[in-house]
């Protein structure tokens, strides 16, 4: 195994090896949408019981910081 290989995450190899290259997948949203949906929830499901907690903590540091930031520009402009 390649270290690249190694690298990738969970949802990266399980979307490789689930969907073949060569498939349009606008075509697919398209012609079985409730199909499509049904996929889509069930891999949201899978990821999220598999990565959840990393999600939702790089979701919040990625808000902490950007409300620390609009409130230092906030704070920075009241006072000068």
């Amino acid at each position: 195994m390649s270290e690249s290989e190694v690298e990738r995450s969970f949802e990266q190899q399980f979307v490789d090896e689930l969907v073949p290259e060569e498939m349009d997948w606008e075509d697919v949203v398209h012609t079985y949408p409730l199909c499509a949906l049904a996929v889509a929830a069930v891999a949201g499901f899978v990821i999220g019981r598999r990565s959840g907690r990393k999600i939702v903590s790089a979701f919040s540091d990625n808000a902490v910081e950007r409300v620390t930031g609009m409130v230092s520009r906030l704070l920075d402009k009241e006072i000068d």
